[in-house]
Order: C-alpha cells, then sequence, then structure tokens
C-alpha cells in the first residue's frame, strides 16, 4: 500500500518596512508614510513512499524574482522525472568538465580535482534563510553534489574560470560521475551514483532524491 505524506508548506516572509518619523515638534503633517518592501520565498517539501521511505523533494521559489509562467508545470521535481528527460533526449550527453550556458548565468562544473561538481547561478540568486541561517548571504546562487548530496550553498565565492564549452539549448553534457540537461526552462543535473539531483534557474531550486 503506497503512504503518501501531505505537502507541507512553509512560507519565509522578509518584510523591510521604513520606520516614519514622526515630526510633530516640526510640524510634521506633511511626511508621507514610507514604502514597505515585502519578499516571500516558499520551500515546499513533498514526501511520497513509493520510491523509498527517505524520499523528498525540496522547492524554493523566491518571488522577488520573475519565474516563467508555462514552464512552471514542466519543472522535473522528483530524480525518476529528471531521469526521464535525459532518456527522452535520445542522444549521447557530450563530454564537458565545464561549461556554461549561451548567456553565461548558469555556469556548471562536473569534474575538477579541487572543486565540487555543480553548478552556479549567476542573475537570479534565490533567497533562502531557512536554508542559509548566519550565512553571510541569504541567497542560494550554488547547488553542489557534496558527499553524493545535492546541497544549496549560500555562496559569496565563485566556480566561475575561463573559456568554459558552452552548452546549448536541449544538450546534454556529463563528465565525472554527474551528468546536466540544459533546457529552456533552466538546468537539471543528476548524480550518476545515486539518486540525488536538482534543478536550477533565476528565482528558483528544487532539490530531489529518492534514497
Amino acid at each position: 500500500m503506497t503512504r503518501r505524506t501531505p505537502l507541507r508548506v512553509v512560507p519565509v516572509m522578509l518584510v523591510l518596512a521604513g520606520v516614519a518619523l514622526s515630526g510633530a515638534a516640526c510640524g510634521g503633517d506633511d511626511d508621507e508614510p514610507s514604502a514597505t518592501t515585502t519578499v516571500t520565498a516558499t520551500v515546499t517539501e513533498t514526501v511520497t513512499a513509493e520510491a523509498s521511505p527517505t524520499s523528498s523533494e525540496t522547492t524554493v521559489t523566491d518571488t522577488a524574482e520573475p519565474t516563467p509562467s508555462e514552464a512552471a508545470d514542466d519543472v522535473p521535481r522528483t530524480y525518476d522525472a529528471a531521469l526521464a528527460r535525459f532518456d527522452a533526449l535520445g542522444q549521447e550527453p557530450a563530454t564537458y568538465r565545464t561549461f556554461a550556458t549561451p548567456d553565461g548565468d548558469i555556469y556548471c562544473v562536473l569534474d575538477d580535482k579541487v572543486i565540487t561538481p555543480g553548478c552556479e547561478i549567476g542573475d537570479g540568486a534565490i533567497r533562502d534563510p531557512g536554508v542559509c541561517g548566519d550565512a553571510p548571504t541569504p541567497f542560494v546562487g550554488r547547488i553542489e553534489f557534496q558527499d553524493g548530496r545535492a546541497t544549496p550553498v549560500c555562496n559569496l565565492d565563485s566556480i566561475r574560470g575561463d573559456m568554459p564549452n558552452v552548452i546549448q539549448e536541449d544538450e546534454a553534457a556529463r563528465a565525472g560521475d554527474v551528468q546536466c540537461l540544459y533546457e529552456a526552462i533552466g538546468m537539471t543535473c543528476i548524480s550518476l551514483t545515486g539518486t540525488e539531483g536538482f534543478f536550477l534557474r533565476a528565482g528558483e531550486y528544487v532539490i530531489f532524491n529518492a534514497g
């Protein structure tokens, strides 16, 4: 019998409000109320017992960043869904140890002696205070395979180097134990040795595993 754990959505809201100073002593009746800026990040966890008792998916969307409309439903949200996209591609992945998208916004390192395999986004890092905690920045800008686990990183550094290969839309790349697929909706990467992976684009990332 398949047991599904209900979807848990945990909203995380950061509100920055200006404080209006009263000018009563100086005839402050003309003071205007200050503006309020609201940024909302939504963390969604889904636990499904079909793959294994520890199967999980974490989606973080920073609503301060624009999110493609129709593309949202096409985002892979499980390891199996990601694997199916590679199978549907119908071609062998290119062998790229490092590569970037044509616009240079997403940069990936798959096989390096020093750098942990992962992908970094330049414009559109995702605000996620729940993950970043006391880190120097509240923004997740990179996803890495740390000890085999897809892990969000609240980074101020960069893995970017010079003259990477350019991965084209609907092209896959593989090196070491990781392969990635670049599509119009974003970058999907999976581990070839474990059921771990992630999806990354401006304003959103998804972590999925099946074990």
